[in-house]
Parts: structure tokens; sequence; C-alpha cells
């Protein structure tokens, strides 16, 4: 029996098993999938302790992980310029990916939306380098990234200056200028008293959160307002990562329709 698993701190949270179990029955396969709980720094040697069996296709990686993924196989371009991959195979040499940014144009273009040329980003981590590659890819020109630090940024500047968008870094309480997109990659608890000013100044939304749902931003968007969600990301990097992993099609509304039915089925247990 072939295995795959996310690994991650916390993970215990994670639908990835509930999406790649759904693609797995879809496809008849006999594979495994699990959530394992790798802490800080260990993921070399947990990967190490995995062994040469040939039993494992490769994991699904998530936080404090993507950065040291980067070191355990060889990244594509994509991993290399957001600095983080969340995919691993075990090819030999393994190799690591990025499938949030393929994931994020795949929601976007799914909504039917058009290009974009304006941005907020709320945040300045792994999701905002991912988004602002993403981003990249539907034309967008200028971003504003808001940070609780905005010197902290300053890597997300510099990404922007490879990709020739124009970004520059400002506080969070700052007044924001009318933008395509409001895209938040943190807490719901920094976006509670701003969600609706930032709202208001925005074509489409985008909350990373999607448990507990509706956060704040979703709340305070006005009727016909496109709002994405976090579950739709999940479902969107999950179509290729389950391709890397086995070399099957998984459609975007089956992910989809597995993470949702999940959540569901553990709000209501």
């Amino acid at each position: 029996m072939m295995r795959c698993a996310v690994v991650g701190d916390p993970v215990e949270h994670s639908l990835s098993p509930a999406i790649h179990r759904a693609g797995y029955r879809a496809h008849g396969l006999e594979w495994d999938y699990e959530a394992i709980q790798v802490r800080g720094g260990k993921l070399p040697e947990f990967i190490s302790s995995l062994g040469e069996s040939g039993e494992w296709s490769g994991l699904s990686v998530t936080a404090p992980h993507k950065q040291d993924l980067l070191r355990l196989g060889e990244p594509d371009s994509i991993s290399r310029m957001v600095q983080g991959g969340n995919t691993i195979v075990f090819d030999s040499p393994a190799r690591v990916y990025n499938t949030d940014v393929p994931g994020f144009v795949r929601v976007w273009r799914n909504r039917g939306l058009d290009t974009l040329s304006t941005a907020v980003i709320v945040g300045n981590g792994a999701t905002a380098r991912s988004l602002l590659v993403a981003l990249s890819g539907l034309s967008v020109r200028q971003v504003m990234v808001l940070a609780r630090e905005p010197a902290r940024a300053v890597k997300l500047c510099e990404l922007g200056v490879a990709l020739s968008i124009d970004v520059t870094a400002q506080p969070l309480d700052v007044s924001v200028p009318d933008v395509d997109l409001l895209a938040s990659t943190v807490p719901v608890s920094a976006t509670t008293t701003r969600a609706e000013a930032w709202a208001e100044r925005a074509g489409v939304l985008f909350d990373a959160v999607y448990d507990p749902w509706p956060t704040p931003i979703a709340k305070a968007a006005s009727p016909g307002q496109p709002v994405i969600t976090g579950l739709e990301l999940l479902a969107g990097q999950a179509v290729d990562q389950f391709r890397l992993l086995t070399g099957c099609e998984l459609g975007f509304q089956e992910a989809l329709s597995a993470a949702v039915a999940e959540l569901e089925a553990r709000r209501n247990s």
C-alpha cells in the first residue's frame, strides 16, 4: 500500500486527509493518507525515519515546515521564488513543489474573475508570498502590504521587485485605497476592527481563514461582493498536489466538496 501524509504543527485540524482520500476512492487507489504532527525543526529527522521502502509517495507540508522543506529536495522555480514549498515527492532525487500559487490562480479563474491590477495583502508570511507570486500571474501591478511591523515585510517588497510589481509596506491601521482585491492572511483577531473599512475599498475579498466562518471580513462584504475562502484555496492547491503525488487527476469541485463535507461533519459532531 502506498502512503502519503500531511505534516505540520499543529496538523490535527487539517482537511487534507479528507480531500486526498476522496481522490483515492474516486480512482480506486488503495492508498493511505493521514495527518502527522511533526514539531518545528524536526522535518528532516521525520523524513529520514520513513526509510527507503518505496511505500511513501510523498508528503503535503504545512506550517512551520514550508521553508525547511526547500533543503530536503530539488525545489521547483515557484518554491524557490516563494522561499517555501508545500509538497515533496520522493522521487530520486526528491522534488519539492509549491502548489499554493497555481491553486489561487485556479480559484480566481474558477470564480470567473478578470485579471486585476491593484491589491492589498494583509500579512507578510508564507501565504502572503505565495499570493504575491500568484497575483503576478494575474497581471497585478501595484500591491500594498499591511503588516503589524512593516519593516519585516522587506523580503516581500524585494520579491515584488523581482516580479516587476510595485510593492509598498504599511502598518495595519493605514487607510487603504480602492483596490481590485483585498486578501487577508492573518488571524481573525487582527481583522475584527478593520474588516468593514477594508471591505468597502475592495472589489473582491479573500480570507485565508475558513474556520470559523464567516470571518469578520466575510461578514463585512456587501451583497454581491465576491468573497474567496481559504477553503477554496485549500482545494485549489490540492488539485496539483494530488496529481504530483499519485499521477492521477482530482477536479477542483471534487476537492472542494470533500473539504466542505468534512468541515460540516466536524461542526455537527
